[in-house]
């Protein structure tokens, strides 16, 4: 919870900071996030996006070209994965600080608003691990052993309803394992994350 708390206020502070900035130069927007998560871990013994979670924070954007920016987040994002089995429920429960970095590209100009109605993004993500959890599946006495660090693919687009307010999706897959079973139990299977994010969005 103390890393929370910096994080939260580190990046409340950067909002604020990219707040003024756009007031003064007008190639700076911040906003913040809202929405969820659907994630699933490849080698957990269970399919689907079952463990829904938070996902949410903090958005800037930097105004490269006229239809591209540079787009980074500040988010808390809840992940893992879940699966109801007969003799019981299987659920991994991970707790991230998230910082994606990606590129977007704007289009279907609005005339009447100033503003790009949808635009598509695409970059690399760093997840630094707060919390975890395991009750149910083979990995429960292995937590201590998930990675901290998780490098991601992140694609996905905005569609833009005003200047102001969208909603957008997501889908992220880690480069890295969450769990590498060549480094602990290798009668283990290693774990590799996944997950969709849908989502909203108001920017200042």
């Amino acid at each position: 919870m103390k890393k929370l708390c910096i994080s939260t206020t580190l990046a409340l502070l950067l909002c604020l900071l990219f707040h003024e900035t756009a007031v003064a130069q007008q190639r700076f927007k911040a906003g913040l996030i809202f929405g969820l998560n659907a994630s699933q871990l490849n080698g957990d013994d269970s399919a689907g996006y079952n463990k829904l979670g938070l996902n949410g924070g903090l958005r800037g954007t930097a105004m490269l070209k006229d239809k591209m920016d540079l787009v980074f987040e500040m988010l808390y994002s809840q992940r893992g994965s879940y699966e109801r089995f007969i003799n019981g429920d299987m659920k991994i429960s991970l707790s991230y600080i998230e910082v994606p970095i990606m590129l977007a590209y704007k289009d279907w100009y609005q005339e009447e608003g100033n503003y790009y109605k949808v635009q598509a993004v695409g970059g690399f993500s760093y997840s630094r691990l707060l919390e975890a959890s395991a009750y149910g599946s083979l990995h429960d006495a292995e937590v201590v052993n998930f990675n901290d660090n998780d490098f991601a693919l992140t694609l996905g687009f905005d569609l833009l309803f005003t200047k102001h307010f969208g909603l957008g999706a997501r889908w992220t897959r880690s480069l890295n394992r969450l769990y590498d079973n060549r480094k602990h139990v290798d009668e283990l299977n290693s774990m590799l994350g996944y997950f969709l994010t849908f989502r909203g969005m108001y920017m200042f």
